[in-house]
């Protein structure tokens, strides 16, 4: 953000915190009936942000160490894609591993590597709730007017850059 940027009307900074603020109570409240969404209740939001990128491992399913070791991402990867921290990372791959959704194996060439992937089963209910996500950002898109659809992203895209850049 420029420092030349001129401050908007009080008005309009005002009617802008205020949709921002009801924009994030809306994605909390969307997120608690998702994590307590009967359909796939195995996966909370968190966990599927952070398994989101197995998704992309189509080549083969993961149900023993020998598979995990050939693909998979490593923990700090999948961390960071989430916007977690690497220990949280870990405590929720922990869960995740005992559960049978995930497996855990060293890395082919370095052993300090932890390589994660989904298991069959992981896989089935990442799939299901990524169906269940996908239908749910077509629902709000089918809500825009065709206007409103050719701006959206670029705009939640720059809100999502300006917001990252934000210090505390």
């Amino acid at each position: 953000m420029s420092s030349q940027a001129q401050a908007p009307p009080d008005s309009d900074l005002i009617a802008f915190s205020a949709a921002l603020e009801e924009f994030g109570r809306a994605q909390r409240r969307v997120s608690g009936r998702f994590n307590r969404a009967p359909t796939v209740p195995e996966l909370s939001k968190p966990q599927y942000l952070l398994l989101e990128p197995l998704l992309d491992d189509h080549d083969h399913d993961h149900d023993n160490q020998d598979d995990a070791a050939r693909g998979g991402h490593c923990v700090g990867d999948l961390a960071e894609a989430a916007g977690v921290s690497a220990p949280t990372a870990t405590r929720m791959l922990d869960g995740l591993s005992r559960r049978g959704i995930v497996t855990r194996a060293p890395h082919d060439r370095d052993r300090r590597i932890v390589l994660i992937a989904l298991t069959s089963h992981g896989r089935e209910l990442m799939v299901a709730k990524h169906e269940r996500v996908q239908a749910a950002r077509a629902a709000v898109y089918a809500q825009l007017t065709p206007t409103e659809r050719r701006g959206a992203a670029r705009l939640l895209t720059r809100l999502a850059a300006a917001i990252e850049e934000l210090q505390p």
